[in-house]
């Protein structure tokens, strides 16, 4: 018997709402840890870097709108 992955039910319901993309020279940790401090580490679901960003995404729109934008 296959176990499904719990956490794919969260990526599954994410939307481009849902992330933050953050243009920096600084490490995927580094950006995570910083987001981490504003909006919760708890609300940080995933992240990567795509195209010389970072995007994280968030577990709440709300918590996206805390964030600075550019």
């Amino acid at each position: 018997m296959v176990m499904a992955d719990p956490n794919a039910t969260v990526c599954e319901r994410l939307t481009r709402r849902h992330c933050v993309r953050i243009v920096c020279a600084a490490s995927v940790e580094d950006c995570c840890l910083a987001v981490g401090n504003v909006v919760g580490h708890e609300n940080i679901v995933s992240a990567s870097r795509m195209n010389s960003a970072i995007v994280v995404f968030l577990n709440d729109v709300e918590k996206v709108r805390k964030l600075p934008s550019e």
